[in-house]
């Protein structure tokens, strides 16, 4: 039969044995928990750079649409004074050549 000392020493043993197993298993699961906030970083930073060029497009797109509205509109009102400035210039030589025709 072993002695105390014995079985002392080999509980002694058995508990390092499982410290050192709980210490390999205590740095794995750092290791692990690190590796997936790295990759769950990594996949919220993909996410957020693709929100931004999708804002960013619809950004560009709704300018583009308003400049494109402005600039109908700005056409509309300088056709507008256009023809009536044609009129206006259609009236004054109209005016012009009654007075011509009145003096000669």
């Amino acid at each position: 039969m072993a002695s105390i000392m014995e079985r002392i020493a080999e509980a002694e043993q058995k508990a390092d044995a499982i410290l050192e197993e709980a210490n390999r298993t205590a740095r794995e699961r750092v290791t692990q928990a690190k590796n997936d906030a790295e990759e769950a970083l990594t996949a919220a930073d993909a996410s957020e750079r693709q929100k931004t060029a999708d804002a960013l497009l619809r950004a560009r797109e709704e300018g583009e649409r308003i400049a494109e509205q402005v600039t109908a509109e700005a056409k509309a009102e300088t056709d507008a004074l256009h023809e009536k400035a044609v009129q206006n210039v259609s009236e004054a030589v109209a005016s012009l050549m009654e007075r011509i025709e009145a003096a000669v």
